[in-house]
């Protein structure tokens, strides 16, 4: 059985069959990981693998400086947006 993360669901009983499919499924994603990482040649294949995984840098959107007026224009929303659209793309993984 694959890993189900809503399981168990809350406040329910504990179910010893269904606890063991989640270790088993999180095994299989654990082994699943350690074997695209053996296939790796070298220390810089890791690495690489690692950071093509990893959330991306998000420096560029520091101070993003904008002043949001009461009420806010749609101009001011429309920047809003495309401000946590820009952090929403840099924060995605790759897979």
């Amino acid at each position: 059985m694959a890993y189900d993360p809503t399981l168990p669901a809350n406040n329910s009983p504990i179910v010893s069959q269904e606890l063991r499919d989640q270790f088993n499924g999180l095994k299989a994603l654990i082994d699943a990981q350690q074997a695209e990482v053996d296939q790796k040649t070298s220390q810089d294949d890791v690495v690489q693998l690692i950071n093509d995984r990893a959330a991306h840098s998000c420096s560029e959107l520091a101070g993003w400086g904008i002043t949001v007026s009461d009420p806010p224009t749609a101009a001011e929303v429309q920047q809003m947006a495309d401000q946590l659209g820009l952090l929403i793309s840099s924060l995605v993984r790759s897979q």
